[in-house]
């Protein structure tokens, strides 16, 4: 199958899902990171701001915020080569709307965090598979943005987001780890192991 047909078979899936279950899925996600080094060693977390059908991380920003870290929420640039930068995130108010209910932070230069300083990575996505790669929505942003980042990038996905292979060329990147409601998934281990 082509990326586009996972695509869009892993939307309608999302879109069945019961938003209870998600929720619970979740919840024993949360539990599972935050029993990581990854989470306990970071002082400044990146995630996406999620949309309707997808898992609700807003608790995540909440459980950083309440240990002390900094979080930081991407803004794309469609115009200037699907280019994306992480900018310092501390309330609702400094968010907008920009398409497809999808929110950004408003562009405050001054609040761009360098990928440098970035401990973390929450890296979202539709679909995945054991080896860390995954099916986003299809702008290449966060593939482009890790090329050269170098540090920790995990996602989170429940079982029914995992398949056991997505196609994949030279422009993707896998994530590290991936945590679902029932393991962690170490995914070089895994690439390792297919290669």
């Amino acid at each position: 199958m082509s990326k586009h047909v996972y695509r869009t078979l892993s939307k309608r899936l999302l879109h069945h899902i019961p938003r209870q279950y998600k929720d619970d899925c979740l919840n024993s996600m949360m539990v599972h990171l935050q029993e990581t080094n990854l989470w306990q060693e970071a002082d400044t977390v990146a995630l996406t701001i999620p949309r309707n059908n997808e898992l609700n991380i807003e608790e995540i920003i909440k459980a950083a915020w309440k240990s002390g870290k900094q979080v930081a929420i991407p803004k794309c640039f469609p115009k200037k080569n699907h280019h994306m930068e992480f900018y310092l995130y501390t309330n609702k108010k400094e968010l907008e709307n920009v398409y497809l209910d999808l929110y950004e932070p408003k562009d405050h230069r001054e609040k761009i965090v360098d990928k440098d300083f970035i401990d973390l990575i929450i890296v979202p996505g539709l679909l995945f598979d054991p080896q860390g790669y995954r099916i986003g929505y299809g702008g290449g942003y966060y593939d482009r943005y890790l090329v050269d980042y170098p540090n920790s990038t995990v996602s989170l996905a429940m079982e029914e987001q995992i398949v056991q292979y997505i196609p994949f060329d030279e422009n993707d990147i896998p994530v590290d780890f991936i945590i679902t409601e029932d393991r962690m998934i170490h995914c070089e281990i895994e690439r390792k192991k297919s290669s």
